[in-house]
């Protein structure tokens, strides 16, 4: 499998340009437009949740003003049923009383039940019926069936005092709220009555859910798999399914009916016991989003097409003068440089982009590579001459040691101690000097250069040169970049020593700190004039010393350590002057 896709890459590096190109924009074409369809989808799937979640809270809204009305109802029951005064009137209904007494108190008991039912929007009419069978009713009664009688007065009678509620049926589309009435009376609960309420449940629908509900859409209430409201439903599937409170108190679906899709979101309400459904037709909420899938897929296969054509036509475009180029290149790898034709260069027009300007630099380079050949040519003719000159003027440095190795025995045959020390100080000072083997040496081999150095000097100085060395063992085994210690002790002979009377104190102090070992030098003398140090450090003025100067020092620290290491200088005039070297602790094994 593995060395099936190294295969499969191997050829798609040694496609054309071209082919490359359009495999690119093909690949990426595909994978955005995956990409894009993956994301509408999501983002319609996002839409259709928002859908259900709307829908739901609709119908929660509807369903909770609807259910607050039917508490109200409730609660004017319980009103009703403990009034005073019809709880007195009751009485008297129902007690052998005089007919007299009886026609007063069916007045004032209808009067106060007309009271009760003015203040009430929603009640159609309102009817108490005695433990005798005597009806007295308020509003728009209607005559009902024997059967629908017996059936409020059964569902009042079951309650034993509780609110029941009989749904509407084909002849009476009012909701009734029937209950008994107990005599509060010494807390006896005899039976006085019954209260049936005839409640306007297409009114309370209308003022509260029919302006949340879709314009197309239809609000079903269900209990049972009976209809409440509507009389009529075009949904007649939602009356043969089961509860839906079985499986879950809401939630949406796609139902199919008479040919025609459907959106369905329902809500059960323990309340009543009903289900509340939302039906929405799908084409007319759908409609929109179906329409722009389609538009947004033809866009996607047009854009593809389109950018694929652009994308042959640019790497055309680009590859056309490359296999021109290489053309060239080819004809020129079997032909004479120097005797070749250089390329003609692109029209102007093509000249302004990266390939034009590759087909003039190449013609450049053709032209640029022939000068070279030529002053390679002459430059050789040069070299070989200066090198016979060279030979001839040469001196062998082994002759310049042998011929002080001899200045140095004769001086001790002849007892000059101070000259054979002077002669074996140099030979050493000239053979680290020439010596390339090494560019980094240990602190102690430094030091010993220094010795060198100051055994000459001494000579020359005498007591004016006061030479002091404070480096710790330890120290010593680090490295440090050679020739780094000399220079500058040369420098302060030259700056202090030189222009003293008096005798000049020298030290070299050595010292760690954290990381890092310090290597101070420091004299007693006048100092540096600052201008002109300031132009030693910044390399504008070469020291007076060996041409090893201050900056070349530092660069060379920093080259091998970094950064953070090298020469800082600490300029006291009249007070003389001190210079740091900070190197790292890095010590030989």
């Amino acid at each position: 499998m593995k060395s099936g896709i190294s295969k499969w890459f191997n050829e798609i590096r040694n496609l054309r340009i071209k082919a490359k190109l359009f495999l690119l924009i093909t690949i990426s074409m595909a994978v955005s437009s995956c990409i894009s369809l993956v994301g509408l989808q999501i983002a319609y799937s996002i839409y259709d949740q928002q859908i259900y979640e709307k829908s739901s809270q609709v119908l929660n809204l509807s369903s909770t003003l609807i259910e607050n009305e039917l508490n109200k109802v409730e609660r004017l029951t319980f009103s009703i049923m403990s009034d005073e005064q019809i709880q007195q009137n009751l009485i008297v209904m129902n007690a052998d009383e005089s007919d007299y007494n009886r026609i007063q108190s069916r007045a004032k008991l209808v009067d106060r039940l007309v009271q009760y039912i003015n203040t009430e929007t929603y009640i159609i009419a309102a009817d108490i019926t005695d433990v005798k069978g005597s009806s007295y009713s308020s509003g728009n009664l209607i005559t009902l069936s024997s059967e629908r009688r017996d059936l409020i007065q059964t569902t009042a009678d079951r309650g034993n005092g509780t609110l029941g509620w009989v749904n509407p049926d084909a002849q009476d589309y009012s909701l009734i709220a029937a209950r008994q009435i107990r005599s509060f009376d010494q807390l006896e609960l005899n039976k006085l009555g019954t209260l049936v309420l005839h409640v306007n449940l297409d009114k309370i629908v209308n003022q509260y859910a029919r302006e949340a509900v879709t314009r197309d859409g239809e609000l079903v209430i269900v209990s049972d798999r009976n209809l409440v409201y509507p009389r009529a439903a075009s949904m007649k599937s939602l009356l043969s399914e089961g509860n839906p409170a079985e499986s879950a108190s809401k939630g949406f679906r796609i139902m199919e009916q008479d040919g025609e899709k459907y959106f369905v979101s329902h809500i059960h309400s323990d309340y009543l016991g009903w289900t509340y459904y939302n039906t929405l037709p799908f084409q007319t909420i759908f409609y929109h989003i179906i329409l722009m899938k389609n538009w947004m897929i033809a866009a996607f296969l047009l854009s593809f097409f389109l950018l694929v054509g652009f994308g042959m036509t640019v790497a055309r475009s680009v590859t056309r003068p490359i296999e021109g180029l290489i053309t060239n290149m080819r004809g020129l790898q079997i032909s004479d440089l120097e005797k070749s034709e250089l390329p003609t260069l692109a029209p102007l027009s093509q000249q302004m982009d990266e390939v034009g300007l590759l087909q003039r630099t190449y013609r450049m380079m053709l032209v640029r590579i022939q000068e070279l050949i030529k002053e390679n040519y002459t430059k050789q003719l040069i070299i070989k001459e200066t090198e016979f000159r060279s030979l001839q003027a040469q001196i062998n440095p082994h002759f310049l040691y042998n011929t002080l190795e001899s200045i140095n025995w004769i001086s001790k045959m002849n007892g000059q101690k101070q000259v054979s020390q002077m002669v074996e100080s140099l030979g050493y000072l000239l053979r680290s000097s020439i010596s390339l083997k090494q560019d980094i040496i240990t602190v102690e081999e430094e030091l010993q250069l220094v010795q060198h150095y100051i055994t000459i000097q001494r000579v020359r100085f005498e007591e004016r040169l006061d030479f002091r060395l404070d480096v710790p063992e330890p120290i010593r085994s680090n490295s440090i970049p050679k020739l780094t210690l000399q220079p500058l002790l040369e420098n302060a002979i030259k700056y202090a020593v030189e222009v003293m009377l008096e005798p000049c104190v020298i030290q070299i102090i050595g010292r760690e700190e954290g990381e890092s070992i310090l290597l101070i030098m420091e004299d007693n003398g006048p100092g540096i004039d600052e201008a002109y140090l300031e132009q030693i450090l910044t390399g504008e003025r070469k020291s007076r010393g060996t041409g090893i100067g201050l900056k070349n020092i530092d660069e060379r620290i920093k080259l091998s350590f970094g950064d953070e290491f090298g020469v800082q200088v600490d300029n006291r005039v009249g007070s003389g002057a001190r210079i740091t070297v900070r190197i790292p602790i890095t010590k030989r094994g």
